[in-house]
Protein backbone atom coordinates (compact mmCIF):
# COMPACT_ATOMS: atom_id res chain seq x y z
CA UNK A 1 0.00 0.00 0.00
CA UNK A 2 1.75 3.18 -1.37
CA UNK A 3 1.28 6.27 0.88
CA UNK A 4 -0.47 8.25 -1.91
CA UNK A 5 -3.24 6.25 -1.41
CA UNK A 6 -4.75 8.17 1.57
CA UNK A 7 -3.38 11.59 0.81
CA UNK A 8 -5.85 14.36 0.66
CA UNK A 9 -6.98 15.13 -2.73
CA UNK A 10 -7.31 19.22 -4.38
CA UNK A 11 -9.78 19.18 -6.91
CA UNK A 12 -10.63 22.35 -9.58
CA UNK A 13 -14.63 21.02 -9.84
CA UNK A 14 -15.68 24.36 -12.21
CA UNK A 15 -13.19 26.71 -13.51
CA UNK A 16 -12.47 27.16 -17.52
CA UNK A 17 -8.49 28.11 -17.82
CA UNK A 18 -9.01 28.02 -21.30
CA UNK A 19 -10.72 31.71 -21.44
CA UNK A 20 -9.66 35.13 -20.83
CA UNK A 21 -11.03 37.18 -18.13
CA UNK A 22 -11.06 40.65 -18.77
CA UNK A 23 -9.84 42.75 -15.84
CA UNK A 24 -13.11 44.82 -14.89
CA UNK A 25 -13.59 46.88 -11.37
CA UNK A 26 -16.62 44.99 -9.69
CA UNK A 27 -16.46 41.80 -11.41
CA UNK A 28 -14.94 37.98 -10.25
CA UNK A 29 -13.95 35.00 -11.30
CA UNK A 30 -15.08 31.76 -9.79
CA UNK A 31 -13.38 28.64 -8.48
CA UNK A 32 -14.85 25.57 -7.40
CA UNK A 33 -13.39 22.96 -5.76
CA UNK A 34 -13.63 20.40 -3.65
CA UNK A 35 -11.26 18.56 -1.07
CA UNK A 36 -11.60 14.74 -0.19
CA UNK A 37 -9.61 11.95 1.54
CA UNK A 38 -9.69 8.71 0.38
CA UNK A 39 -9.85 7.30 4.26
CA UNK A 40 -13.03 8.07 5.62
CA UNK A 41 -11.75 7.75 9.12
CA UNK A 42 -9.82 10.86 8.74
CA UNK A 43 -10.74 14.36 8.99
CA UNK A 44 -10.61 16.31 6.07
CA UNK A 45 -10.04 18.54 4.97
CA UNK A 46 -8.58 22.86 5.33
CA UNK A 47 -7.96 24.53 2.63
CA UNK A 48 -5.75 27.19 1.27
CA UNK A 49 -5.71 29.14 -1.66
CA UNK A 50 -2.84 31.46 -2.74
CA UNK A 51 -1.80 33.78 -5.51
CA UNK A 52 2.06 32.54 -6.84
CA UNK A 53 4.32 35.03 -7.27
CA UNK A 54 1.81 38.20 -6.60
CA UNK A 55 2.04 40.49 -3.43
CA UNK A 56 -1.64 42.01 -4.14
CA UNK A 57 -4.62 39.81 -3.18
CA UNK A 58 -6.60 38.71 -5.48
CA UNK A 59 -8.40 36.30 -3.71
CA UNK A 60 -12.20 38.15 -2.85
CA UNK A 61 -12.46 35.71 0.03
CA UNK A 62 -10.77 34.57 3.01
CA UNK A 63 -7.76 31.85 1.93
CA UNK A 64 -9.17 28.92 3.84
CA UNK A 65 -13.11 29.99 2.32
CA UNK A 66 -15.56 27.33 1.10
CA UNK A 67 -16.01 27.20 -2.22
CA UNK A 68 -16.30 29.03 -4.41
CA UNK A 69 -13.01 30.86 -4.56
CA UNK A 70 -13.75 34.27 -5.59
CA UNK A 71 -10.69 36.37 -8.18
CA UNK A 72 -10.93 40.05 -8.12
CA UNK A 73 -10.83 41.10 -11.89
CA UNK A 74 -10.43 44.31 -11.03
CA UNK A 75 -7.06 43.93 -9.07
CA UNK A 76 -5.62 41.65 -11.86
CA UNK A 77 -3.23 43.23 -15.19
CA UNK A 78 -4.39 42.93 -18.71
CA UNK A 79 -2.37 40.26 -21.07
CA UNK A 80 -1.27 38.47 -17.59
CA UNK A 81 -0.99 34.91 -16.27
CA UNK A 82 -1.57 34.03 -12.46
CA UNK A 83 -1.26 30.65 -11.33
CA UNK A 84 -3.95 29.68 -8.44
CA UNK A 85 -2.38 27.47 -6.18
CA UNK A 86 -4.89 25.45 -3.80
CA UNK A 87 -3.67 23.26 -0.97
CA UNK A 88 -5.97 21.23 1.14
CA UNK A 89 -4.30 19.53 4.43
CA UNK A 90 -6.08 16.60 6.36
CA UNK A 91 -6.64 15.82 10.16
CA UNK A 92 -3.29 14.15 10.03
CA UNK A 93 -1.47 17.00 8.62
CA UNK A 94 -0.88 15.06 4.81
CA UNK A 95 -1.18 18.00 2.41
CA UNK A 96 -1.63 18.11 -1.68
CA UNK A 97 -2.58 20.94 -4.26
CA UNK A 98 -3.86 21.48 -7.39
CA UNK A 99 -2.86 25.12 -9.60
CA UNK A 100 -4.65 26.01 -12.50
CA UNK A 101 -3.83 29.24 -14.36
CA UNK A 102 -6.46 32.25 -15.08
CA UNK A 103 -5.10 34.44 -17.92
CA UNK A 104 -6.21 38.01 -18.23
CA UNK A 105 -7.60 39.82 -21.39
CA UNK A 106 -5.99 43.20 -22.62
CA UNK A 107 -6.88 45.34 -24.89
CA UNK A 108 -6.38 46.01 -28.69
CA UNK A 109 -2.97 47.96 -29.59
CA UNK A 110 -1.07 49.82 -31.99
CA UNK A 111 -3.89 51.62 -33.56
CA UNK A 112 -4.83 55.70 -34.59
CA UNK A 113 -7.96 56.91 -34.31
CA UNK A 114 -9.00 60.29 -36.00
CA UNK A 115 -11.76 62.26 -36.15
CA UNK A 116 -12.88 65.02 -38.71
CA UNK A 117 -13.01 67.34 -38.52
CA UNK A 118 -11.59 68.54 -35.45
CA UNK A 119 -14.09 71.08 -34.02
CA UNK A 120 -18.11 71.59 -35.01
CA UNK A 121 -21.52 72.48 -34.16
CA UNK A 122 -23.55 69.49 -32.06
CA UNK A 123 -26.84 68.40 -34.07
CA UNK A 124 -25.14 70.34 -37.29
CA UNK A 125 -21.54 69.28 -38.32
CA UNK A 126 -21.16 65.61 -39.36
CA UNK A 127 -17.80 64.06 -37.64
CA UNK A 128 -16.25 61.05 -39.15
CA UNK A 129 -14.53 58.64 -36.92
CA UNK A 130 -11.88 56.26 -38.60
CA UNK A 131 -10.14 53.53 -36.74
CA UNK A 132 -7.20 52.25 -38.43
CA UNK A 133 -4.32 49.35 -37.78
CA UNK A 134 -5.75 47.83 -34.49
CA UNK A 135 -4.52 44.46 -33.50
CA UNK A 136 -4.92 41.98 -31.07
CA UNK A 137 -4.56 38.17 -30.46
CA UNK A 138 -5.69 36.10 -33.00
CA UNK A 139 -8.89 34.15 -31.04
CA UNK A 140 -9.85 37.76 -30.07
CA UNK A 141 -10.87 38.64 -33.19
CA UNK A 142 -13.07 39.80 -34.87
CA UNK A 143 -12.08 43.36 -33.39
CA UNK A 144 -15.61 45.29 -32.39
CA UNK A 145 -16.13 49.21 -31.65
CA UNK A 146 -17.64 51.58 -29.61
CA UNK A 147 -18.71 54.76 -30.22
CA UNK A 148 -19.67 56.93 -27.30
CA UNK A 149 -19.64 60.32 -25.62
CA UNK A 150 -19.13 61.34 -21.67
CA UNK A 151 -20.32 64.60 -20.55
CA UNK A 152 -18.74 66.27 -17.92
CA UNK A 153 -20.78 68.13 -15.38
CA UNK A 154 -19.14 70.25 -12.14
CA UNK A 155 -18.27 68.34 -8.91
CA UNK A 156 -15.89 69.33 -6.07
CA UNK A 157 -15.14 65.85 -5.56
CA UNK A 158 -12.44 65.39 -8.45
CA UNK A 159 -9.18 67.72 -8.97
CA UNK A 160 -9.87 68.85 -12.04
CA UNK A 161 -13.48 69.90 -11.11
CA UNK A 162 -15.29 67.79 -13.51
CA UNK A 163 -17.03 64.59 -13.22
CA UNK A 164 -17.67 62.04 -16.29
CA UNK A 165 -20.67 60.74 -16.75
CA UNK A 166 -21.33 57.42 -18.01
CA UNK A 167 -20.52 56.38 -21.73
CA UNK A 168 -23.68 57.34 -23.93
CA UNK A 169 -23.14 54.99 -27.38
CA UNK A 170 -23.89 56.45 -30.92
CA UNK A 171 -24.00 53.18 -32.02
CA UNK A 172 -26.40 50.94 -30.71
CA UNK A 173 -24.72 48.22 -32.69
CA UNK A 174 -21.89 46.44 -30.31
CA UNK A 175 -20.28 45.25 -33.97
CA UNK A 176 -19.70 48.43 -35.40
CA UNK A 177 -17.35 48.62 -38.16
CA UNK A 178 -13.83 50.98 -37.79
CA UNK A 179 -15.40 54.06 -39.48
CA UNK A 180 -18.38 55.95 -38.26
CA UNK A 181 -20.18 59.24 -39.52
CA UNK A 182 -22.84 60.91 -37.04
CA UNK A 183 -23.66 64.12 -35.41
CA UNK A 184 -22.87 64.72 -32.00
CA UNK A 185 -26.15 65.54 -29.30
CA UNK A 186 -26.35 69.06 -27.36
CA UNK A 187 -24.57 68.88 -24.50
CA UNK A 188 -26.99 69.61 -21.46
CA UNK A 189 -26.81 72.45 -19.26
CA UNK A 190 -25.08 72.35 -15.98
Amino acid sequence: IGADRYMPRATVTDFDENLKYNPTADTYAAVYFEATSPDPDRYCCDSVWEVEGETVNLLAKDAAAASPMLINLGLTRANAVYRLKLTVTDGIGSTSSTVVSLTTNGPPTSGTMAVTPYRGTALQTEFEFLLDAWSDDPDDYPLTYTYGYRQQRRTKRTASGYKPEQLVPLVADQYASAWFVTTLPQAKNA
